[in-house]
């Protein structure tokens, strides 16, 4: 695409054989969009004539680009159409408009969300057919329509940022580039506004409303593959996004609790012919210690333990908790059976009622207190560098961590491990400080082993972490650190040190 001035809007559209549409869809957006600095982007996997078209009217008007995508670039569909798309132009505008060029998406809407992000100050600005007087009626049929409503209240069921609009599958939305540089998106499915919202769930979310039209020519790329890439979509987002869908996680983890407690206690009864209420006692014990490892590794497995005598103190107060869970439980269940009925089916009723009152208690008392975060949220600038180098060490349990003022690269100040070896700034090393320098974002490198791990043998891999220190805009620093272990880095471990190098730019003035 050559350089480019910086623009205020970019749009990118998806196009799949939509020579019938594009055309028109270009005249409307430059009515619509009279007087705005914009440019349009046009992700295009066609297999007729829509890339002469787009080249065409690139040759009228130097604000349209064509990005024509063949073989395995395709793979994905219009979801990695759009990352490529954003992959492209995220740092050569302020914001992006991502619509279809079906005309389904009326043009005429894209000022009034631009104005509205400006105005707002919100991150994403989403054109929604569900909010108060918008419409969906483009959709074609009472099947797509049933269906439209269902996925977008599936993810607003699984995933609470989704909730931050009444359309979370809306593929109409405008959002601001600075707010979404440095994440990697990987959408499954076609709904790439979900993988936003989930992925960065600080952003703030305003919305407009869209009266969806019908397709103007062509034919809907709606099918049942794109369903099934829809549902693996939110597998995805679900399994790989720690912070999605807590709930869930945590309400799977306490179902496989009362498989543990089953299974203790018809062992411990049958086969040991131990107490049954001993053999309850330990039963509850053991799955109580299977919820809060299971819950350590999967549901919170974001959220660091400071230490082994930290964990263990964890493991000590999902007790506790439990115990009030239950007493929730019980409290809600017993007044229900006794003053309203203890017949069938109001009984069975009250104890559903009390495993979502205990559940409930349960996850609140556990994100509260057994899994709050103990990792600090920035470092005290004031602190002798050295110390905050040795700190970040330890925390990470890296060889070395270095502090790298920007500009000559030089070392403000390093901590290596007792049995660390001093070690000079390689070749590798550089190039991730100054990748980081240029691109502004956090990275993890990870390299070796030097030949193919064998089954008795633990391979070891060099991994290095590299956090900017940002004053302003600016750039005056780099967090680097090294480890060479069985034992690699991991995106926590960048995600702590992201956090705790956000303040710390007084150290490199």
């Amino acid at each position: 695409m050559g350089a480019r001035t910086r623009t205020l809007l970019t749009l990118i559209i998806p196009t799949r054989n939509e020579a019938g549409n594009v055309p028109r869809l270009v005249d409307e957006l430059r009515e619509a969009l009279y007087g705005v600095d914009y440019r349009v982007v046009f992700v295009d996997d066609s297999d007729d004539e829509t890339p002469e078209v787009i080249r065409s009217l690139g040759e009228e008007d130097g604000r349209i680009v064509l990005i024509h995508r063949e073989g395995a670039e395709q793979e994905g569909g219009l979801s990695t159409a759009v990352t490529a798309g954003l992959d492209t132009i995220v740092d050569e505008s302020e914001y992006t408009c991502v619509m279809d060029a079906d005309l389904q998406h009326p043009p005429g809407k894209v000022r009034e969300m631009l104005e509205e992000a400006k105005s707002s100050g919100a991150d994403v600005v989403v054109a929604s057919r569900y909010a108060k007087g918008g419409s969906y009626a483009g959709l074609s049929g009472p099947m797509r329509r049933a269906v439209s409503v269902g996925t977008k209240n599936l993810a607003r069921i699984l995933f609470k940022e989704a909730r931050k609009t009444s359309d979370p599958l809306a593929g109409f939305f405008l959002v601001r580039n600075k707010a979404i540089s440095g994440i990697q998106f990987r959408p499954t499915g076609f709904k790439i506004l979900l993988e936003i919202l989930v992925c960065a769930p600080e952003l703030s979310v305003v919305e407009v409303p869209l009266s969806f039209r019908a397709r103007h020519a062509g034919v809907s790329k709606a099918n049942v593959d794109q369903g099934l890439g829809y549902l693996a979509h939110i597998a995805s987002l679900f399994w790989y996004v720690p912070s999605a869908g807590r709930f869930w996680k945590f309400a799977l983890v306490g179902a496989s609790g009362v498989l543990v407690n089953m299974f203790a206690l018809i062992t411990l009864v049958e086969y040991f012919e131990a107490n049954p209420t001993v053999a309850w006692m330990v039963a509850v014990g053991l799955s109580v210690l299977s919820n809060f490892l299971l819950n350590n590794a999967f549901t919170w497995r974001d959220v660091r333990h400071s230490s082994r005598i930290h964990f263990l103190l964890r493991g000590a107060l999902a007790y506790p908790v439990a115990i009030l869970a239950l007493g929730t439980n019980f409290a809600v269940y017993y007044p229900l059976i006794k003053y309203v009925s203890p017949d069938f089916p109001y009984y069975v009723i009250a104890a559903f009622l009390g495993v979502v009152a205990g559940t409930s208690a349960n996850f609140i008392l556990s994100s509260r207190f057994v899994f709050r975060p103990s990792t600090p949220k920035g470092l005290d600038p004031k602190s002798p560098p050295h110390e905050i180098a040795e700190k970040a060490r330890k925390e990470l349990k890296a060889d070395w961590i270095g502090l790298i003022r920007a500009g000559d690269l030089s070392l403000v100040t390093r901590s290596s491990s007792g049995t660390a070896p001093p070690r000079p700034f390689a070749t590798t090393d550089k190039s991730a400080v100054e990748f980081v320098l240029n691109t502004f974002q956090p990275t993890l490198v990870v390299t070796g082993p030097r030949r193919l791990p064998q089954s008795r043998t633990n391979a070891r891999w060099t991994s290095s972490l590299a956090v900017p220190v940002l004053e302003g805009d600016h750039p005056v620093g780099v967090v680097y650190a090294t480890r060479d272990s069985t034992e690699q880095f991991t995106q926590e471990d960048l995600h702590w040190l992201t956090a705790y190098a956000s303040t710390s730019a007084p150290i490199f003035l």
